[in-house]
């Protein structure tokens, strides 16, 4: 009887183990609001503006709150990736998973480039 409870709690310790480095690897997530007004934002999950980040794969959800902006993604330096997140005729939330690369980066709307914008570095 006290092998099996040991066995058990063993057992127990095991699976506690796994779900605590579960989480510690999941995908960070980083969320990005475009509209209603001519603004957009990235933010960590604390609610910080992303400023620098480690090269890696993140989570993009993406809040569209306008019908009339888009939020893409470009890497600016280091490399060439550009994409649409959401588009100028969405609205809602979507999540988008990316794989960011070292260099510079910019988020922008493309209808309002000049006027929604915001950029971070990965290292």
């Amino acid at each position: 009887m006290r092998v099996r409870i040991a066995a058990v709690a063993a057992a127990a310790a095991l699976g506690a183990a796994g779900a605590a480095m579960a989480q510690t690897s999941a995908t960070p997530v980083l969320n990005g609001t475009v509209g209603p007004g001519f603004t957009i934002s990235l933010k960590d999950s604390k609610g910080h503006k992303v400023k620098t980040l480690k090269a890696g794969t993140y989570k993009f959800q993406i809040t569209d709150k306008g019908d009339i902006h888009t939020f893409d993604l470009v890497q600016k330096t280091g490399g060439k990736f550009h994409k649409e997140l959401a588009s100028d005729t969405f609205t809602g939330k979507k999540t988008v998973t990316i794989t960011l690369k070292k260099g510079k980066w910019e988020y922008y709307c493309a209808v309002h480039p000049t006027e929604m914008f915001g950029f971070f570095t990965v290292n």
